[in-house]
């Protein structure tokens, strides 16, 4: 379980074909490193398993099937491309952002984005069609392992306001238009959608 506060940035130093796969290797610094072997790891939302590591985990590896390549945006990464990294929750942590699994839902799309003062930044970003049911304003959203409010909610689309924090500790300052986002809808959207189609079902029988 994920809280959707990135922790740091990562950078992608190797990719490497294998298997039904490719292993990535991250270089980062966190801030009290205690990264172990089986490890789980929020790599730009995808919750990912370290299978190797060194320097207390400031560098370390995961692997990615052909199938979490596909349902994320973990395909389009190059060496050099910077990642956000969070660490699962531990017991007793400080509950910050909403619950976040860490299981992508889909691909977003940036279609615009526009410095509106100060350096806070509004973006839109189109959500796939087969999610948008699950969206509301001010509801929870995860991008890129970012949780973040929903401001507005049009055509399909999904607006978004970002402080100058965000901005500078995450990826979301690299986002430009066209952009892929690994999306994660709130988890209590997909319960509530789940309710009321069985209720449905029920009043239907």
């Amino acid at each position: 379980m994920f809280t959707g506060l990135v922790e740091t940035l990562g950078k992608v130093v190797q990719i490497e074909p294998i298997d039904s796969g490719i292993q990535f290797t991250i270089e980062t610094e966190w801030e009290n490193p205690d990264i172990k072997l089986g490890d789980s790891i929020a790599i730009n939302g995808a919750c990912m398993t370290v299978t190797k590591y060194s320097d207390l985990g400031n560098i370390f590896q995961f692997y990615a099937s052909f199938k979490s390549l596909e349902l994320t945006n973990l395909s389009r990464l190059g060496e050099g491309a910077t990642v956000n990294l969070e660490r699962a929750m531990a017991l007793g942590q400080r509950f910050g952002g909403h619950m976040v699994q860490g299981h992508v839902d889909g691909v977003a799309k940036v279609k615009s984005r526009k410095q509106i003062e100060n350096e806070v930044e509004e973006f839109w970003v189109e959500i796939p069609k087969e999610l948008q049911k699950f969206f509301v304003k001010k509801g929870s959203v995860t991008l890129d392992g970012i949780s973040l409010t929903v401001v507005d909610v049009k055509d399909g689309n999904i607006q978004l306001i970002l402080i100058p924090e965000t901005m500078q500790k995450t990826n979301a300052n690299s986002w430009k238009v066209d952009s892929r986002l690994n999306v994660e809808v709130d988890v209590l959207a997909k319960y509530i959608e789940n309710y009321l189609a069985e209720r449905g079902k029920s009043l239907g029988n």
